[in-house]
This record gives structure tokens, C-alpha cells and sequence, in this order.
């Protein structure tokens, strides 16, 4: 594997650790809205309580909410930048996992054979219906190659990425795996 194609692959994958940690702030944006209407909510209620928002007649609520919801950003943004309780382990522990690529035990024990069991049913199915088994064929094909691989050798991962590419582009699940 030449330098060109290594560097390529770890420029796909910080684009692909952009493209997350971006659905990752989307996702929680969804948090942030549902946080400032209930506190919206709860300031409407509960302003007539505390005198400073009280007197601020129609403008107490939002005051009263903004500051609830500024109390929450602060308190995320020291959680998320200041401790960093979450992403450095997690980010090492991934990108150092073989079984990403590669078939791990549990799929060997309980999947693959699961997988023959339902491909051996579709194709009594196809057969009986008179059904193209082509497809079938290249997928008991695929899995019986993958089950082959370990994630010790090097070249058993990037023979499954391949192999994965290869498949996905002949049998494409959706449009979501296409580079």
C-alpha cells in the first residue's frame, strides 16, 4: 500500500469524524429548543415568584427563561470543553477497534450462522418460486469469505474493505455507503 492511498484514507476519515461530530450538534440542538420551550413554559408559571421578573411585566418570562437556558449552555459548555469527561477515550478506543472491519468472535458464534440459516431459506424460496438465486449466491459467497478474515493480519482488514466496497457496490443496500 502505497503513501498516496494511506493518506487518502485518513483524510476520509476525518471527514467522516467531521461529518459525525456535525450530526452530533444537530441531534443536539433538538435538546437545546426542547429545553428553552419547557423553561419558556415553566418562566410563564412560575415568574410571578421571583420579584426581579415579575416587575418586567410581559418581557419577565423570556428574560426569566434565557437566563435558565444561558444557566444550562454554561453549564454543557464546562461539562463538553472545560472537563472533557467524553471524547478523547472514546475517539482512541474506536479508531484502535480491529472488529470494525473485521468479523468479531460473537459474529462467528451467532451471526454468521444466522445469516446461512436465513440465506439457505431464501434461496429454498427463490427456487420454489422460480427466482434468480444469483444474488443469494454472491452473498453466501461474501459472508463465507468475510467469516475467513481476522483482525490480527493488517491485510485481512483491508482485503474486508475491499471486499465491502466491492459487495455494496454490486448489491447496493441504499445510497448512504456510496463515496
Amino acid at each position: 500500500m502505497d503513501k498516496f492511498s494511506t493518506g487518502r484514507r485518513w483524510m476520509k476519515m476525518k471527514i467522516r469524524k467531521w461529518l459525525m461530530r456535525q450530526q452530533w450538534r444537530i441531534v443536539q440542538i433538538r435538546g437545546i429548543y426542547s429545553v428553552f420551550y419547557g423553561v419558556l413554559i415553566l418562566a410563564g408559571l412560575y415568574v410571578g415568584y421571583v420579584p426581579f421578573f415579575a416587575s418586567m411585566e410581559v418581557i419577565g418570562p423570556f428574560a426569566f427563561a434565557g437566563t435558565i437556558l444561558l444557566l444550562f449552555l454554561v453549564m454543557g459548555y464546562v461539562y463538553d470543553k472545560v472537563l472533557v469527561m467524553w471524547a478523547p477515550s472514546q475517539e482512541v478506543s474506536q479508531e484502535r477497534n480491529p472488529y470494525m472491519y473485521v468479523p468479531n468472535p460473537k459474529d462467528h458464534i451467532f451471526w454468521f450462522p444466522l445469516y446461512s440459516a436465513l440465506l439457505d431459506s431464501l434461496e429454498k424460496l427463490a427456487d420454489h418460486t422460480g427466482a434468480d438465486t444469483q444474488a443469494i449466491k454472491e452473498a453466501r459467497e461474501y459472508y463465507s469469505k468475510l467469516q475467513s478474515l481476522r483482525p490480527e493480519l493488517n491485510e485481512n482488514i483491508d482485503e474486508a474493505i475491499e471486499m465491502r466496497k466491492e459487495f455494496v457496490k454490486k448489491h447496493p443496500f441504499s445510497d448512504i455507503l456510496d463515496e
